[in-house]
């Protein structure tokens, strides 16, 4: 898709997103603003009931619709100071005549030991200018805006591409871990750096747990996991198996510093002519505060499995 195409689309759907939040926002405000003037009305109602000339059953006494109209309109004028959205049409069936019908009406009745008085309640629509604002398109813009501005994220250099055809697969420089003569190699061309039984196990384990794990942590503050000495266990007995040693399986959890130094060292060998890619393979070293820092991670940052082949295993 075209790049400025998709900054509009994004743009679009940015400000369709604030501004619908914008508008619920302002429709719950609404809501609470008609329940607390409702409350208001009421509360005044209540204040004045006994000196409204109201009609009462009780003690056989008539409204007085004049009295009582005006004393809503006074209430409405106050309300309006106030940027009310809550209107008195009625009270006690006594309509206010200057207020045109409207179907957004609540009805309330107060009842006190007299009397029940009936309140009639006009909500005033929404002004839909209301629900707009120029902060959901500004907020869009600064957003699409810090997107055009950012360089598009470059695809990464050492992934394969798919349908990777044979002739161009058997160019790609690959790290090969031969177990058939414990030697680590980058590339055909490359030169294979023969590893002690130890170092060699521990490396090709961490490989494979580092690409088969997500988000690996490694620290020299924690034991080595159990996950990660049984793979080194595993590459120890193929050696075995091919005939390379019969000596005692080494602790891998013991003597952490030697063997990743060891193994970096070897890796600096096999690297020497392609230090670009060295960092894929690495166990990083710590920084600052010295190889046992608790937020040094060993782990292996390399997410492309295709770049790594074990042999004999």
């Amino acid at each position: 898709m075209n790049r400025k195409l998709s900054l509009s689309l994004l743009f679009l759907a940015l400000w369709l997103l604030f501004q619908t939040a914008f508008t619920l926002g302002q429709l719950y405000q609404n809501k609470l603003n008609n329940e607390r003037f409702i409350a208001s009305i009421e509360t005044r109602v209540a204040l004045d009931l006994s000196r409204l000339k109201l009609a009462n059953e009780k003690f056989r006494t008539a409204a007085d619709p004049d009295s009582i109209e005006q004393y809503m309109a006074q209430m409405n004028e106050n309300l309006a100071r106030l940027n009310s959205s809550a209107l008195i049409v009625s009270l006690q069936n006594i309509d206010l005549a200057t207020l045109e019908p409207s179907n957004n009406v609540q009805k309330r009745v107060l009842k006190s030991p007299e009397q029940s008085v009936e309140i009639a309640i006009q909500l005033l629509p929404i002004n839909w200018r209301d629900g707009l604002t120029l902060i959901a398109p500004l907020f869009a813009l600064m957003i699409a805006g810090w997107r055009y501005l950012t360089p598009p994220a470059k695809r990464s250099r050492y992934r394969l591409p798919q349908n990777t055809s044979p002739e161009l697969e058997a160019e790609i420089q690959k790290l090969i871990i031969n177990l058939k003569d414990k030697s680590i190699q980058f590339g055909s061309d490359g030169p294979a750096i023969l590893l002690p039984n130890k170092p060699f196990c521990f490396y090709a384990a961490l490989v494979d747990y580092c690409i088969q794990t997500d988000a690996p942590n490694l620290k020299h503050n924690i034991d080595v996991p159990n996950e990660l000495i049984l793979i080194a266990n595993k590459y120890f007995y193929r050696l075995i198996e091919l005939g390379h040693t019969k000596r005692k399986r080494p602790d891998f959890g013991a003597n952490l510093d030697k063997t990743l130094s060891e193994i970096r060292s070897a890796l600096d060998e096999a690297f020497k002519h392609n230090s670009d890619m060295k960092d894929l393979f690495y166990p990083p070293k710590a920084q600052g505060e010295g190889s046992r820092s608790k937020m040094h991670n060993y782990a292996i940052t390399n997410d492309h499995p295709e770049l790594v082949e074990f042999i004999g295993k």
